[in-house]
């Protein structure tokens, strides 16, 4: 529905003088946003890649250690990790302060030191916090995988870094790919970070445009190319992979070999490691713990509780929605035909950024509003206000359809791997399907359904755009919060609830990360 309305909305802008294809901003906008998303692809995939290959194929001190700690940067918004960055690395962070005090100097005038707010330190910054999509998705693809075919390029004479090149890289390829898809669409979708760092990305001008400007039509020519885009990039890349094979299934009873380094190799690649979660996860939770205790008071403290609430409330919602969701389409991808198909298209809401999603939903919730209004006004002589789209029910519906993909990818691998074979047992022994689904069905994804849950509920406590956008008058969460007070200077108000984000989002990605390897070994 929501791009449905917009498409409907683009073509009915045409002619009317809507600033939107025709945008001043519109080249720069595509020409930003494509050098982010291709840099942080890039870098991002060059990261995770890498670090999956050691953790996988190598043993090196705290290997353990970093196999699930390199995830942690997913508990991190890339909105926060901006603002964490800009006051470590700015004038009066402690980096620059070494500087002053190593040299003497007393102004910016008298050394040098790079600009954070800028294009290069939004690819710093995005590839920190994104590599994890990479990472995981290449160890799951590693653990998964045969080494026989590495053992056989080492057999004939390859050393190791021709076989990573001729034969990891090539096999890595699927999972490399989703990966830095994922991220990608992490850059396209994210609000806050970029008008941090004062970047003209095709979202911030459909903000812009909507917002600013009051040219709903305009914001809709935007958003339907964004999605256009998008579209095409998805099927370019499942065509380029397609009736290919890259997997070479090993016994999951054996471990893959892991081959022990030493000396110098032994200190790069725990170095390596070291150095993505220190910037990763290491200095935006150090900065923010440290912000938070050193300019802590009572009002920011009241500010945070009195949006935690609403955080949580919407997050336990959502996600208690999207499971419920996700399961039933699990469920209904079973069937093979236009059925499984119609699923596959309403997963892809994950890859369309919050704002277009807020855009295509505020019109059409409020016109059903207005026809509520009316009939309840002719019926009843009652008039019960904005139900819809001034309410949570507008945030709940924007987050189904945002991470369905999230719920469903868990549950239907896990039902997939079950089979049915308790299902049917139950049903030949004279049980109801009320009786097999709470009595066999649910309790055996209980792992799946909880793993879910719990990511859905991260992604949405996390999640800016669609929030800033859609909430009703008075409601502040934890990420609006802090949006709010960063955009204005005032992060030290800003540190307290941003913390209290990346502590939420924290136990949630272990216990996922920890439970996806339960599954695969």
């Amino acid at each position: 529905m929501p791009i449905i309305w917009l498409a409907v909305s683009a073509l009915g802008a045409l002619g009317t003088g809507s600033n939107g294809l025709g945008a001043t901003m519109l080249p720069t906008a595509l020409r930003e946003t494509g050098l982010l998303m291709a840099s942080v692809g890039i870098i991002s995939g060059a990261m995770g890649l890498v670090a999956a290959w050691l953790v996988t194929h190598y043993d090196f001190p705290l290997r353990r250690l970093f196999d699930w700690a390199l995830v942690l940067p997913l508990a991190v918004p890339t909105y926060l990790a901006a603002y964490a960055y800009v006051e470590f690395l700015d004038f009066t962070g402690p980096i620059q302060g070494f500087i002053r005090e190593l040299t003497g100097a007393t102004t910016i005038r008298e050394y040098w030191f790079p600009n954070i707010k800028s294009q290069w330190g939004a690819m710093l910054v995005f590839s920190a916090v994104l590599y994890p999509y990479c990472y995981v998705a290449c160890r799951a693809l590693f653990l998964m995988q045969s080494s026989a075919l590495s053992i056989a390029a080492r057999t004939l004479g390859a050393n190791g870094a021709r076989t990573f090149f001729a034969v990891v890289l090539p096999v890595a390829r699927p999972a490399l790919v989703v990966g830095m898809t994922l991220a990608m669409m992490e850059v396209v979708n994210d609000l806050g970070a970029v008008q941090y760092f004062g970047i003209n990305s095709i979202t911030n001008v459909i903000y812009s445009t909507w917002i600013n400007r009051s040219d709903f039509g305009g914001a809709a020519q935007l958003a339907v190319t964004v999605v256009l885009v998008i579209g095409l990039l998805i099927i370019a890349e499942q065509k380029a992979r397609r009736n290919r094979v890259y997997t070479a299934q090993r016994d999951s009873r054996v471990p893959p070999a892991r081959e022990v380094l030493g000396g110098g190799r032994r200190l790069l690649a725990f170095g390596f490691c070291a150095v993505l979660f220190l910037i990763g996860f290491g200095i935006p939770a150090g900065e923010l713990l440290y912000l938070s205790v050193r300019l802590y008071h009572a009002p920011t403290l009241q500010l945070m509780w009195q949006a935690l609430l609403p955080t949580l409330i919407l997050g336990a919602i959502g996600a208690l929605v999207t499971v419920a969701l996700g399961l039933t389409a699990a469920r209904l991808s079973e069937k093979q035909g236009a059925t499984s198909g119609l699923i596959r298209i309403a997963t892809l809401g994950y890859a369309i950024p919050g704002t277009v999603l807020a855009l295509g939903l505020l019109q059409p919730l409020g016109q059903a509003d207005l026809w509520f209004n009316r009939m309840t006004m002719a019926l009843f002589d009652w008039r019960p206000g904005l139900i819809l789209s001034g309410s949570m029910a507008a945030l709940i519906y924007v987050y189904a359809i945002r991470f369905l993909a999230v719920s469903h990818s868990t549950l239907d691998a896990a039902m997939k791997k079950r089979g049915r074979a308790m299902l049917d047992a139950s049903r030949a022994l004279g049980a109801s399907r009320l009786r097999t689904l709470f009595g066999v069905d649910l309790p055996t994804l209980s792992p799946a359904i909880l793993s879910a849950g719990m990511l859905v509920f991260v992604e949405i406590v996390k999640e800016l755009p669609a929030t800033l956008l859609l909430r009703p008058m008075g409601v502040e969460t934890l990420a609006t919060l802090v949006y709010s007070r960063a955009n204005v200077g005032l992060f030290a108000q800003a540190a307290l609830p941003a913390l209290c984000i990346v502590l939420v989002g924290t136990f949630p990605v272990i216990l996922a990360s920890w439970a996806g390897d339960r599954r695969k070994v």
